[in-house]
């Protein structure tokens, strides 16, 4: 919990191993108050590992003191002496109202530890897949199934038939090669103080290879684009899951996906799929939400990937729903003096 210097904090254990008489003595000897001596991110980071068996159930601020007969001022939630709790419903009520603010219950104590367990294991995986998994896709696999190509005579391929294999093992390594470019570039983003590492790219040329080995490459349309600095595979998977979600809802006869620049700062990406309202588009943001109501409800993470990617390149996605289909507006303009337009009805259904 956030602490600043100079504030109290009261605590509550909870025992974990009631087998073990060593947790009897650890929850004697657990402090029940912490004091802040300096500024804090997280006052409790040093307690949670000191007692094995015992489990921190609450940690809120005190700002209710009794002065003992010494004159010292010490933290309390109740006047010992007066009443306990249960003495007096009023004052319990009272007092649950003016600390509810600072209460942190054992739920967010509980997703604090595992988120900070989950980020130790995506830091490691990032670790592995960018340096140990980088020499297997990238060096040996390609020049092992080169050499092996090089050194087999036609009359071989020929006879057994190998034309087709051999194609097979070249499309699976580009793919593969394709796919460690994306995740590499997630787990960039893993690190600490990450930034994008972009790049001049001509959005034609790399959407275009992004999306050349697709089964659905020849419903997409692209029009002349401009060089814009991104990072190239992020920026793709973006598109490429805005034109997935287009032909995936989609009930045309035809389905096509038309991407454009409707002025020299706004992409388009232009679909005749089902269309999507602004309220729906904001909500699908969102991970893992879907409507159970409709069947062309996106479920997963496409969209909010998407959207993602897009903001932390500091551009802007606003969604128009047609009579047939969905127009994605993206501002590649990142000046600091672009405009901000203000859509009140964002939040409202525009069916």
């Amino acid at each position: 919990m956030k602490a600043s210097k100079g504030e109290w904090f009261s605590l509550q254990w909870d025992i974990t191993d009631f087998h073990d008489p060593e947790s009897f003595e650890q929850h004697k000897d657990a402090p029940r108050f912490l004091y802040a001596h300096e500024d804090s991110a997280q006052i409790e980071s040093n307690l949670l590992n000191q007692y094995s068996n015992l489990r921190l159930v609450s940690i809120f601020l005190t700002t209710v003191f009794i002065t003992e007969g010494s004159g010292v001022k010490v933290p309390t939630h109740y006047r010992v002496g007066e009443f306990m709790p249960g003495d007096k419903p009023s004052y319990d009520r009272w007092l649950s109202e003016y600390h509810k603010i600072n209460y942190s219950v054992v739920e967010q104590i509980r997703y604090q530890e595992a988120l900070q367990q989950k980020n130790i294991f995506l830091e490691h995986t990032a670790k592995v897949i960018r340096h140990d998994m980088h020499s297997g896709i990238n060096t040996y696999l390609p020049r092992a199934i080169k050499g092996i190509i090089r050194k087999l005579p036609q009359s071989v391929i020929k006879k057994h038939k190998l034309e087709s294999n051999i194609q097979m093992l070249e499309e699976g390594i580009a793919f593969a090669q394709k796919v460690y470019r994306g995740v590499y570039s997630f787990t960039n983003l893993v690190k600490e103080n990450s930034v994008l590492e972009k790049e001049p790219s001509n959005l034609k040329e790399i959407i275009e290879e992004y999306i050349s080995s697709t089964a659905y490459s020849d419903k997409v349309d692209i029009q002349e684009l401009p060089t814009v600095f991104v990072e190239p595979t992020l920026f793709c998977i973006a598109i490429d899951n805005l034109i997935k979600g287009g032909l995936r809802f989609n009930e045309s006869e035809e389905k096509w996906v038309k991407i454009y620049m409707e002025d020299e700062n706004i992409l388009c990406v232009h679909d005749n799929g089902v269309g999507l309202s602004k309220s729906d588009f904001m909500l699908y943001c969102k991970p893992y939400i879907r409507k159970e109501t409709s069947k062309y409800a996106p479920k997963g993470l496409e969209l909010n990937i998407a959207v993602a990617i897009l903001e932390y390149h500091n551009f802007i996605i606003e969604p128009e729903k047609l009579d047939i289909g969905t127009i994605f507006r993206i501002n590649l303009d990142t000046s600091p003096t672009r405009e901000y337009i203000i859509d009140n009805n964002l939040g409202t259904d525009d069916d």
